[in-house]
């Protein structure tokens, strides 16, 4: 074969139906029952990543359209004159493709819509292909408006991107979109493995894997890599000159270094770590491939999980056998410190330190006991917190924790050495009295609620099981939390009442005693009224010695920002001299 007949695989292989694309088989079933069922629209959108077939497509669907015989299974007959044009990679008259990132003015979509009115020689539809679309000007976008939202009934148009999102709205809207998936590795392998046959090329099957695993979900990339093996294999493409030529660690090092870490085997990691390094791999290449590998022993752990790695039959089997010597709670945290060396490895001065502190870090969190509250592990799955005795629980979990001499929450204990005394229980909210004093809203009426007159100020009851009675500290986060459930369980039938305790946030002004602020007389004296309900919630929550009152708060002023007006005012109060200054040069606001 000379040198001018030789054609590269990404050319020769390209798919000619719909049937040979490769990954993306919803799509391409949807654009042949469309063509079937005759509802084509008159402008279609492909967008996603690159190599994964979006002028394929369009010219398969471009062809198929003009086709006139087409298949049952939708298909183009590849023998009418419109195929053998396309098929012999001729110029179609009824195709024309154009490159947005070179013609992106408004000039040369005027000169598309001046060709857009003439009809088709022969066949039935024109089809107009605009690769790269999102290259197009501002200017061209709009100009291409009209013509795009009501071409005539023979025009097609496929916009082809891979930036959807630099796409304008108005364009978005007039388009049917479709978005291309990356393709999986094992479906470009599987093509791969089907070009080697053709070609008569030997390989093994863990090279093909790695060539899909370097394409990253392109298949014309992983076409172009492969031809590219396989002139630098001699037509045997091998796992290790695959590897070598490549430039990509191999598994085999991430397996064994991960032995070693489970081992606790530092110094032969290190040393690992430095032949890697001494074959030209950057540390930082490293690391995220060791935590790749650790994600992938993760999910070979669980068969529900197994499929999410991207590898041959035969890998996962190693990974699930590394993976039953060691724990998830392991890997989860191997995972992180990974993730943590990742993040931080660009701003390091020394990046081979950080990288060699994290291998030293994984040996040792083999042997590393499970911190509580890590949040490495959870030990349960933590549900949405909805109703008031979860959110109760939850605040109990986070805030009943040893207090120090200063706070007033005694917590439950048992008494080893003394007998406990007769329970204790003052709870007697009958005898609750309200007194009112002072009628003049400006000076600031003040309502007292407190508890009867003789009445002791009890610390935390003791129990008849020997255990000392739990109240909650009286902080502001606390009584906000209850105020809210003291509200929902008094007032949730009486809106007006619900409202007003809901605006009436109580404050803090000692340490057994709270101030409920409203703002005005209606709305004290109907707090007032069930005031004795309230105390007798606060009382179970916080203990029988909080005292609260009711007062109207006339200084209580929402911010706002000051108009120009009331700022010169204040400044003219603040300092007299400033109008004899307006005087003299004659200001003005």
């Amino acid at each position: 074969m000379g040198a001018t007949d030789y054609i590269v695989s990404a050319r020769k292989y390209r798919p000619a139906t719909f049937e040979s694309v490769v990954g993306q088989k919803w799509l391409t079933a949807t654009l042949k029952n469309a063509i079937q069922s005759g509802k084509l629209a008159h402008s279609y959108l492909f967008c996603g990543p690159r190599g994964v077939g979006k002028t394929t497509c369009a010219r398969i669907f471009a062809k198929t359209i003009n086709c006139q015989h087409l298949t049952e299974n939708g298909e183009a007959c590849g023998e009418c004159e419109s195929c053998r044009t396309f098929n012999n990679e001729l110029r179609s008259y009824n195709v024309f493709e154009l490159d947005a990132a070179s013609n992106n003015s408004v000039d040369d979509i005027r000169q598309l819509t001046e060709q857009v009115q003439i009809p088709p020689m022969s066949g039935t539809y024109k089809v107009y292909v605009i690769d790269e679309v999102h290259m197009l000007s501002t200017a061209a976008f709009n100009a291409f408006l009209k013509t795009l939202e009501e071409p005539p009934k023979y025009a097609i148009f496929i916009l082809a991107t891979t930036e959807k999102q630099k796409i304008i709205p108005t364009i978005l809207s007039r388009c049917q979109v479709y978005d291309f998936q990356r393709i999986t590795n094992q479906d470009i392998a599987e093509h791969l493995r089907y070009v080697a046959e053709k070609e008569n090329i030997s390989y093994q099957p863990e090279a093909l894997n790695v060539i899909a695993e370097k394409a990253d979900g392109g298949m014309r990339d992983a076409l172009s890599i492969f031809d590219q093996v396989a002139s630098f294999t001699h037509n045997n493409i091998t796992y290790a000159q695959t590897i070598e030529h490549l430039n990509v660690i191999d598994t085999e090092n991430y397996l064994q270094m991960t032995d070693l870490l489970v081992n606790q085997n530092i110094p032969q990691s290190l040393v690992l770590l430095d032949n890697i390094i001494g074959k030209g791999f950057e540390p930082g290449i490293f690391i995220a491939g060791l935590m790749r590998h650790f994600r992938n022993l993760l999910m070979s752990i669980d068969q529900a999980t197994v499929n999410l790695i991207e590898t041959s039959a035969e890998m996962k089997k190693r990974y699930a056998a590394q993976a039953a010597k060691v724990t998830p709670k392991y890997l989860y945290k191997a995972i992180k410190l990974c993730c943590d060396c990742d993040l931080n490895y660009k701003s390091s001065k020394n990046r081979r330190l950080l990288v060699e502190l994290t291998l030293i870090q994984l040996a040792q969190a083999v042997s590393e006991p499970d911190a509580p509250g890590d949040g490495l592990c959870p030990t349960q799955v933590i549900q949405p917190i909805f109703n008031k005795e979860q959110r109760q629980e939850a605040v109990t979990q986070e805030q009943d924790k040893p207090a120090d001499t200063q706070q007033r929450v005694a917590y439950r204990f048992k008494q080893p050495e003394q007998k406990p005394e007769p329970a204790v229980t003052v709870r007697n909210t009958a005898n609750l009295f309200v007194s009112i004093s002072g009628n003049n809203s400006k000076t600031g009426a003040t309502a007292t609620v407190a508890t009867a007159p003789g009445s002791k100020t009890q610390s935390p009851s003791i129990e008849n099981n020997g255990q000392i009675a739990v109240y909650k500290p009286l902080n502001p986060e606390m009584l906000d939390f209850h105020w809210q459930d003291i509200t929902q369980k008094i007032a949730s039938d009486k809106v007006a009442l619900f409202n007003r305790m809901l605006n009436s946030k109580p404050l803090i002004t000692g340490p057994d005693s709270i101030v409920i602020p409203v703002l005005s007389s209606m709305a004290r004296d109907s707090i007032s009224e069930i005031s004795d309900k309230i105390l007798s919630e606060l009382h179970a929550i916080f203990g029988p010695q909080l005292s609260m009152s009711i007062e109207i708060q006339n200084q209580i002023h929402s911010e706002r920002l000051l108009s120009p007006k009331e700022q010169l005012d204040a400044m003219r109060k603040d300092n007299p001299d400033l109008k004899l200054m307006e005087e003299m040069f004659r200001l003005s606001l």
